[in-house]
């Protein structure tokens, strides 16, 4: 019995061996609400626990390296780090990166008065009232071009991240502003929005895949593959909407999940 359970053990170590990828990566991770946050100088959230699993089922060895968002963004595309989450799929970034989708995402806009338009075409009519966005943070087709003319047009302006977006919310120094809902939520709970500030479900967003970019560059086919592999896996399962659910509830993550099938 023992050369049979040697034997297995063996295999066991050779398969294992095989699933781990070609090099270790370097993942950019940001402050993203309930996405990714620091706790006791330790990185919690959705992206970090994911981030943990894949590699755990993968044998892949994935970096977590801290940058605020818009580093992330140029430093991946200039090759500096290997992958980046919580990400839209665009063109450009496909000529570069692989895209591998692991979620869902929706853009919400969060105003803090009554007298607030609740659409963005209204907000066209009304030049005296300001519409905040976080810089480096991509958003879907068609609300992209509606925020580009926004901040041409000094209607809409940049943050560097959304702790400040929410301060100049509290403050008044913007009227809205356009927030995913995993930031919303924390930022919510954490006292950081205006006690009167209420979510409004736009017409104009739309619920999109989220998924992270991994570079051409720095990975192999087997390694795309093996990573493509456990994250359909781990959507298949249930076990990223059972993870989104832990942070942001139920409700919340059945609607973001809602085209998923399992």
């Amino acid at each position: 019995m023992k050369r049979p359970a040697a034997a297995l053990l063996l295999a066991l170590a050779s398969a294992a061996a095989s699933a781990a990828c070609s090099r270790e990566f370097s993942v950019g991770i940001s402050e993203l609400g309930y996405g990714a946050y620091q706790q006791g100088g330790q990185w919690q959230g959705i992206v970090p626990q994911l981030i943990a699993e894949l590699s755990r089922r993968s044998g892949c060895q994935l970096k977590l390296t801290a940058r605020p968002r818009a580093r992330v963004v140029q430093e991946f595309e200039q090759g500096q780090l290997d992958m980046m989450t919580s990400s839209l799929q665009v063109p450009e970034r496909d000529r570069i990166a692989y895209f591998l989708p692991y979620s869902f995402t929706e853009i919400d806009l969060i105003v803090a008065g009554d007298a607030v338009p609740r659409t963005l075409d209204d907000w066209r009519l009304r030049p005296d009232l300001k519409l905040g966005m976080v810089r480096g943070i991509r958003l879907s087709h068609r609300l992209n071009g509606i925020v580009e003319g926004m901040l041409a047009s000094r209607q809409a302006e940049l943050s560097p991240d959304y702790e400040n977006l929410a301060s100049k919310l509290a403050a008044g120094r913007v009227q809205a502003a356009l927030i995913p809902s995993v930031i919303h939520i924390k930022l919510r709970r954490d006292g950081q929005l205006p006690a009167q500030a209420v979510m409004v479900d736009l017409a104009e967003a739309t619920t999109d895949p989220l998924g992270l970019y991994l570079n051409r560059s720095a990975a192999t086919a087997d390694d795309v593959r093996q990573l493509r592999q456990q994250l359909d896996a781990m959507r298949r399962e249930g076990w990223v909407q059972v993870l989104y659910a832990r942070y942001v509830g139920e409700a919340e993550a059945k609607r973001l999940f809602r085209t998923e099938a399992h």
